[in-house]
């Protein structure tokens, strides 16, 4: 399944959206996503995108999710996280 979100800060009206990695495969990824991360192995085998920024690299794993800001800006963050920190629009 793929699940792409349209989502708004529970502070603020800003729209963003977000997309959770679940192991597609690299052709069903957004293209946002597409042209920002790679996918990799880590030391135990396990799947992850690495996402390369100026502060360094971010690993997402597999059930985590990645946001898009207005300014092209992405950022992730765990399941958890998302939802304590944003509303959905379904």
């Amino acid at each position: 399944m793929n699940k792409t979100l349209r989502i708004e800060p529970l502070s603020d009206n800003a729209a963003l959206v977000a997309w959770q990695f679940l192991g597609q495969p690299l052709q069903e990824w957004p293209s946002w996503v597409q042209s920002n991360c790679s996918l990799q192995k880590d030391a135990d085998g396990k799947f992850e995108l690495r996402h390369e920024r100026r502060s360094g690299t971010q690993i997402v794993y597999l059930g985590e999710w990645l946001v898009r800001d207005l300014d092209g800006g992405v950022d992730f963050y765990t399941d958890a996280e998302i939802w304590s920190r944003f509303a959905a629009k379904r």
